[in-house]
């Protein structure tokens, strides 16, 4: 009984360790970005944080592998967009 629950302990642990980079911060302004920021599945993303100059934008977007990555690109390649509710 013992090693059972040890068994879905560890597949819950994994199974947390696995989607934890899947799920797009809750937090952000929703942008489309530019292809021209990077290799993304989807431009849509989330707007994190401006630079003080107002050049570099902090964003949240999903890679080809469906992970979120959270990296800074120019501002000129983030365009508004709007959720439909």
């Amino acid at each position: 009984m013992a090693a059972i629950r040890s068994c879905r302990a560890v597949l819950l642990a994994l199974a947390l360790l696995a989607f934890a980079g899947c799920a797009m911060p809750r937090k952000g302004t929703p942008v489309f970005v530019d292809l021209r920021a990077g290799d993304f599945w989807s431009g849509r993303g989330k707007l994190l944080e401006v630079s003080e100059d107002r050049s570099r934008c902090r964003v949240a977007v999903r890679d080809r592998a469906l992970l979120v990555q959270k990296l800074w690109v120019d501002c000129a390649w983030i365009h508004a967009r709007h959720e439909k509710s």
